[in-house]
């Protein structure tokens, strides 16, 4: 089997970043758009989720921020938040559904996100056993405090003995989910 990126891959690839760089540049001002970046690494699998508010829904997203409206997000408050917004997926792994772990959480001043800018972050990790063969990983986000836009994408950081090679990708229409197959193979 070839290892390397097959063309249909490359073209979905480009396709979504192209997508991921026309919503950056022209971000809607009523939509929250929540970017997806799941890494299948050795023995885990990282989600980077990058949360950006258009300014119309800044005061849906801060009232959940800051649940004690004093101005400022402690750091107690954007790691609820986090847990929160993890809550709100799923990550299926070979039938099996597994825990999101938050490991950081990022976020904006306030002030930043009501003139419309700054991004909300979040990573967090999943543990999963590295077994030689086919594999199917199947992420959902179902956080949708206000009008959203969804986007999810799937890399491969081989190493510690493992290669991986993507051979199927799904998505939903909406981009609020992606099931991804892949092989593992040990070096």
């Amino acid at each position: 089997m070839n290892w390397a990126l097959q063309g249909s891959q490359i073209a979905a690839f480009v396709t979504s970043f192209a997508m991921a760089a026309g919503a950056a540049a022209a971000h809607p001002v009523d939509e929250l758009i929540q970017g997806a970046y799941l890494t299948l690494a050795p023995g885990e699998v990282k989600l980077q989720l990058d949360l950006t508010p258009g300014a119309e829904v800044v005061p849906s997203v801060s009232s959940s921020l800051d649940p004690d409206a004093d101005g400022a997000v402690s750091e107690a408050e954007a790691r609820a938040y986090a847990e929160q917004v993890l809550a709100d997926s799923t990550l299926i792994l070979d039938r099996e559904p597994a825990a999101w772990s938050l490991v950081a959480v990022t976020v904006p001043d306030l002030a930043v996100l009501a003139e419309g800018g700054g991004v909300i972050r979040i990573e967090a990790t999943a543990l999963r056993p590295d077994q030689d063969g086919l594999h199917v990983l199947a992420y959902e986000n179902y956080h949708e405090p206000v009008k959203s836009l969804w986007m999810a994408n799937v890399f491969l950081r081989p190493g510690e003995g493992w290669t991986y090679a993507v051979t199927d990708q799904e998505r939903s229409d909406e981009g609020r989910s992606l099931t991804v197959t892949f092989e593992a193979r040990p070096e």
